[in-house]
């Protein structure tokens, strides 16, 4: 405790000399350059980029393609632009892999059931689709990220009698919400999504019994904790917890670092007093195991506390092992949380086989990173508009990084792909 104490007030001080540089700097600008004083006070305190990094866009701003009317309800809106680019969906699109299909990277096995071309694309129907393997690709410098498409329906044979659920997305905005099922039935969540996702994971959480026993949290942003917020603080949903695994700091680092947020932080506390004290376990530390049935979970860090993109580089990264096949969270994890994650672990235990990817998939981890992990299959927690990089002019029209990370997952020849765009999405 006193640790976490010395650890906060050094880097409290820290910023404080930063912002008092800063401060300095400005005045200089707006005494001997008026003009220019705007300019330097956003480039130096980085607004506003932080709403763009969050990969936050009002409704109102985002346009359609057919036409340039402004976009309509969100209910619409996503129903058009979820199915995105570089999907594959039917039979007719792409080529189908069926039986027994090994990697040649990773020497890993996935098995699909093949499908015929009369389907109805509903994601009933279990199969593999090989990223890059329609015949329409584009070839060419600058398009090799087109290689990268995403599999819209299950993944089957991979998970030994459990269950991966990457749910989707019910707002227009970027989420993370994972459901695991052991093979006996028993449920482990990861993070949840936001407020406006709540309902969809109640349904999916009643549907399966509607007890999770083990609920982990990267970190307190609301397209990840806004779920269960409201799910604690409705307690006739229906769903109750077994045990929520979590590593927040003081309310003040948060008051500090992200005072537009910091608010979440203190609610989201406040609504864990409905659980007894001994299923809150808020002082998790690295190299903690967790077993939940046949899952093993291990906590692969402590928050890192930088004064840079703070809270997203806070997530807490965790990894299951579900019968032999290793799945890391990354949560939101920025580029310097990643270096300071390979840093502290060996690459053997950062290699695994599924990997959600860092902050929706832009502007999160870097490339050394991905390489060291060398994952089968990765998670993007990413809508349409996010995934093309599409501020709503078109594909790369936007300031995220999405395309960049698409290239380096080409690069490294991950062959699979699950993304929210193309609704809730399943590996067995």
């Amino acid at each position: 405790m006193h640790r976490k104490k010395d650890e906060y007030l050094e880097e409290k001080m820290k910023r404080w000399v930063l912002l008092t540089k800063k401060a300095c700097v400005m005045a200089v600008c707006a005494a001997l350059l008026p003009g220019a004083y705007e300019t330097a006070r956003q480039s130096l305190l980085g607004w506003p980029r932080q709403a763009v990094q969050e990969g936050m866009i009002p409704d109102g701003l985002i346009v359609k393609k057919q036409g340039l009317e402004t976009a309509m309800d969100v209910g619409a809106m996503s129903s058009g632009w979820n199915s995105g680019v570089g999907t594959v969906g039917s039979s007719s699109a792409a080529a189908v892999t069926s039986g027994s299909n090994t990697d040649t990277q990773t020497g890993n096995t996935v098995n699909a059931a093949a499908q015929s071309s009369n389907s109805s694309g509903n994601g009933s129907s279990p199969r593999v689709i090989r990223s890059g393997s329609r015949s329409d690709v584009k070839e060419g410098p600058g398009k090799e990220w087109d290689a990268v498409m995403t599999v819209a329906t299950p993944i089957t044979g991979y998970l030994g009698g459990s269950k991966l659920t990457l749910l989707a997305n019910q707002t227009n905005t970027q989420m993370l919400s994972v459901l695991v099922e052991t093979n006996n039935g028993r449920m482990i969540m990861i993070d949840g999504g936001t407020e406006g996702d709540s309902g969809h994971l109640v349904e999916s959480l009643l549907a399966r019994g509607g007890h999770v026993d083990a609920w982990l949290i990267t970190h307190p942003h609301s397209d990840h904790v806004g779920a269960l917020k409201d799910i604690l603080t409705h307690p006739e949903y229906g769903v109750t917890i077994g045990n929520i695994y979590y590593s927040f700091q003081y309310q003040g680092w948060y008051q500090d670092n992200e005072a537009y947020r910091a608010d979440l932080v203190g609610e989201l506390v406040n609504a864990f007093q409905i659980l007894p004290p001994q299923a809150l376990h808020g002082d998790i530390v690295k190299g903690q195991e967790i077993q939940v049935d046949n899952v093993k979970i291990t906590v692969m860090n402590q928050p890192y506390l930088f004064s840079t993109n703070s809270i997203n580089n806070s997530s807490v990264a965790y990894m299951l092992d579900i019968n032999g096949k290793k799945a890391l969270f990354l949560g939101d994890m920025g580029e310097e949380a990643g270096k300071q994650l390979i840093a502290d672990n060996s690459p053997e235990n950062l290699k695994c086989d599924i990997v959600q990817m860092a902050h929706h998939g832009q502007d999160g981890v870097g490339f050394e990173v991905y390489k060291i992990l060398s994952p089968q299959i990765c998670l993007w927690g990413a809508p349409g508009w996010l995934w093309n990089n599409d501020s709503g002019s078109g594909v790369d029209s936007g300031n995220w990084k999405t395309i960049e990370t698409r290239k380096w997952m080409a690069q490294l020849g991950v062959p699979y792909h699950l993304c929210i765009k193309d609704g809730d999405q399943v590996i067995q």
